[in-house]
């Protein structure tokens, strides 16, 4: 009588095999997460900076205090995944608020391997070490 099923090689080689695709696939997936987050915190930036314009328009100055254009304090990103912060620009602390503001996205938890992320009121933008953002 032959018997049937799997031999504990077989077995084995399946879950091997298994094992390669999750050490890749899971790798890829938490890349692809951290870059959707990422474009949560760049627009999240974008819509505070379009505040800070605007308040700019009607006071002529930026503010550093999110309260004033109507954002938390400690405002964070749709997802949770950035903190929001604003101040002055560049080492100049005689440099007025009129001149320049710098919004910063600090990421949080999971996404602090991602970076932080700049957006200045002259339109410069930082990705951690890299002066641009990642398209």
């Amino acid at each position: 009588m032959k018997q049937k099923g799997f031999t504990l090689v077989e077995l084995m080689l399946v879950i091997a095999i298994l094992g390669i695709l999750v050490s890749v696939a899971v790798p890829a997936y938490q890349k692809n997460v951290a870059k959707g987050n990422r474009g949560d915190g760049m627009g999240t930036l974008l819509e505070i900076m379009r505040a800070q314009e605007n308040f700019f328009a009607n006071e002529f100055t930026y503010t550093t205090d999110l309260t004033q254009l109507n954002y938390n304090a400690a405002q964070a990103s749709a997802s949770g995944k950035y903190s929001i912060t604003a101040k002055k620009c560049g080492e100049n602390a005689d440099e007025p608020l009129t001149q320049c503001v710098l919004l910063t996205a600090t990421a949080q938890a999971g996404q602090a391997a991602d970076g932080n992320l700049t957006l200045d009121s002259r339109g410069n933008r930082t990705h951690g070490s890299k002066n641009t953002w990642p398209k």
